[in-house]
C-alpha cells in the first residue's frame, strides 16, 4: 500500500457517495452506512511518517539508580510482617450476593470487557489467559477497537496503526475536555486540526481480511464532518458526515473483508471513540481489553453512564474486570479515605451502566523502589543513622492497603476480588521476582516482564478457576461422580 498522504480530496465525490448513504438507528447513536470496495489481496499498509529523530546520548550518571540489596529489603520485610500481623480484621461491609464470576460457557460465547491501566494493556496477561483456555486462535476475538490508536505501550487487535501527530487523547480519568462521554474504551482521541489522519491495517496476524464490516464510533458536530477515505489502497472518496450532535457511527460495509482504512480530516474537528465489528458466530471468547498507560479507576466515576448507552444497546458482557490501583498508589501522600471513596463511586457508577453483569476487581501487584547507588547499604550504619535508612516498602504498603480496600469495596458491590499483590507472594516480592531467573519483573520495579504477566494470568487462572472445561461443551461431572 502507497503511503498515506495528505494530499487534498476531490470533494466533488461527495453527492457520488451520498446515493450509497443511508440512516439508521443503533441503540440511540444515528449510524451512516457506506458500501465500499475491497480487494482480494490488499498491499501492506506503508505509514509514510519520518523516522524518530535519535535520541542523544545521556552523560553516565555517576550516582545511577539500583535495585536494594536483598538483605535490606529482608529486614524491613520483617518488620512490616510483624505490624501486619497486630492488624486488626478489616470490618466486612455486607452487600448483594456476588454473581458466579464466569458462567458456563458450553458452546455458546463468553463475553469479557476489562478495563485496566498499564499493566493489561499491553496485551500479555489476556494473552496468556486465551491460551490456556486452549481454543483455537479463530475463536477467540475482539468486538471494539478503543480510541488508543498510536498510544505507546498500548497493543491493539490491529494487524498495523499508523497515526499522524495531529491527534490528543482525551482519558476520562484526566477529566479532559469531552472525557464526560467517552467511547468503550474511556478515552477519546479528538483531531487538532485539518489534515489529522489514521491509516489501520485491519487484517488478523495471519493476513486475512474477517471484517466486512466496520463501524466508526465518533461523536457527531453541528456544523458537517467532512472526511475522506480509503479502503484497501483504493481511490480516496470524500464523505460528509451531519446529523443531531452526540455520539453517531458511519458504518462501512464491503462485499468481503476490509483490509486496509485510511481516514484523513477534510474538515473538523472530529472525535474518534473507537471502532467496533461483529463478532463470528464461531468465536467462543470475545475478550475487548481497554488498558490506556497512566488510567485510573477514577475514570468511572466522571463518566456519565447515558453517554455509553448508544454503544451498548443491550448488556455486552459476562463478565467486567476494573484492573487498576497502581497510579492511584503512585500518588503521595497516599490517603486510603479518599482512595475508598473514589473507588466506591467509580465502582457504583459502573454498576449504572452494567446492573446484572459479574463483576471482577483486580488489586496491584508489589512495587519496589530505586535507590541511588550511595544509598545502598545505609541498612548497616550505625544506629544513631537508622532513622535515615531508605523505605525499601514505601509503595508495598500502599499497594497492601489498595488490595484490601478493593475486597471491601467488592464485597459491597456484589464483585470479586483477586490481588496480584497476594498471588506475587506479599511483601518484598517485586524484589524477588525481579531477581528471579528469568527475571518476573521489570527494572523499573513497577512494571512486570512477559514471563512475569504470564505467570500472573497463571495463577489467577489456578485461583479462579479459568480453564478449557468452561468452554467444554461436555456437562462437568456432579461433585458426587468423583468420590
Amino acid at each position: 500500500m502507497k503511503p498515506f498522504k495528505l494530499a487534498q480530496a476531490a470533494v466533488c465525490l461527495v453527492l457520488t457517495w451520498s446515493s450509497t448513504l443511508g440512516q439508521a438507528q443503533s441503540g440511540s447513536a444515528p449510524v451512516t452506512r457506506m458500501q465500499v470496495q475491497t480487494q482480494s489481496d490488499a498491499p501492506d499498509l506503508q505509514c509514510g511518517l519520518p523516522p524518530p529523530k535519535p535520541r542523544p546520548p545521556r552523560p553516565a550518571d555517576p550516582d545511577p539508580v539500583e535495585w536494594p540489596t536483598q538483605a535490606e529489603v529482608d529486614q524491613q520485610v520483617q518488620t512490616y510482617l510483624k505490624a501486619a500481623s497486630q492488624r486488626p480484621e478489616p470490618v466486612q461491609n455486607e452487600g448483594p450476593a456476588a454473581a458466579p464470576l464466569w458462567p458456563r460457557v458450553g458452546a455458546s460465547v463468553l463475553r469479557v470487557g476489562i478495563w485496566s491501566d498499564s499493566h493489561l494493556a499491553a496485551g500479555f496477561f489476556t494473552q496468556e489467559l486465551q491460551r490456556l483456555s486452549r481454543l483455537a486462535p479463530d475463536q477467540v476475538r475482539a468486538r471494539f477497537v478503543p480510541a488508543n490508536l498510536g498510544r505507546a505501550g498500548v497493543r491493539l487487535p490491529l494487524r498495523k496503526t499508523c497515526v499522524s501527530p495531529d491527534w490528543h487523547y482525551e482519558p476520562a480519568h484526566a477529566q479532559s475536555d469531552g472525557a464526560a462521554y467517552p467511547g468503550p474504551g474511556l478515552v477519546n482521541m479528538r483531531s487538532r486540526q485539518d489534515g489529522a489522519w489514521l491509516a489501520l491495517d485491519l487484517r488478523s496476524a495471519s493476513r486475512r481480511a474477517e471484517h466486512a464490516l466496520v463501524r466508526l464510533l465518533y461523536q457527531q458536530t453541528e456544523r458537517p464532518i467532512l472526511l475522506a477515505l480509503r479502503v484497501d489502497d483504493g481511490p480516496e472518496q470524500t464523505i460528509s458526515l451531519q446529523g443531531p450532535q452526540g455520539p453517531a457511527v458511519l458504518e462501512l460495509a464491503g462485499q468481503s473483508g476490509i483490509s486496509t482504512l485510511a481516514l484523513r480530516v477534510v474538515q473538523g474537528p472530529l472525535r474518534v471513540q473507537g471502532l467496533e465489528w461483529p463478532v463470528a458466530p464461531s468465536v467462543r471468547l470475545q475478550m475487548d481489553v481497554f488498558g490506556y498507560p497512566g488510567a485510573t479507576v477514577g475514570g468511572w466515576r466522571h463518566v456519565r453512564p447515558e453517554s455509553l448507552a448508544p454503544w451498548w444497546p443491550e448488556p455486552p458482557y459476562d463478565l467486567v474486570v476494573l484492573a487498576f490501583g497502581t497510579n492511584e498508589g503512585n500518588v503521595q501522600p497516599f490517603s486510603a479515605q479518599a482512595y475508598r471513596q473514589m473507588l466506591q463511586a467509580s465502582v457504583s457508577q459502573w454498576r449504572a451502566a452494567f446492573p446484572q453483569t459479574a463483576c471482577l476487581l483486580i488489586a496491584p501487584g508489589d512495587r519496589g523502589v530505586l535507590l541511588r547507588r550511595s544509598q545502598k547499604g545505609s541498612m548497616s550504619a550505625p544506629r544513631g543513622a537508622e532513622a535515615a535508612a531508605p523505605d525499601v516498602l514505601r509503595f508495598t504498603r500502599v499497594h497492601d492497603e489498595i488490595g484490601r480496600i478493593q475486597k471491601q469495596v467488592a464485597q459491597a458491590n456484589g464483585c470479586h476480588a483477586w490481588s496480584m499483590f497476594e498471588a506475587m507472594g506479599g511483601a518484598g516480592s517485586a524484589y524477588r521476582w525481579a531477581r528471579h531467573n528469568p527475571p518476573l519483573m521489570a527494572r523499573d520495579l513497577i512494571h512486570f516482564t512477559v514471563p512475569g504477566y504470564q505467570r500472573l494470568a497463571q495463577l489467577m487462572a489456578q485461583d479462579l478457576g479459568w480453564g478449557p472445561a468452561l468452554f467444554d461443551p461436555l456437562p462437568l461431572p456432579s461433585p458426587a461422580a468423583n468420590r
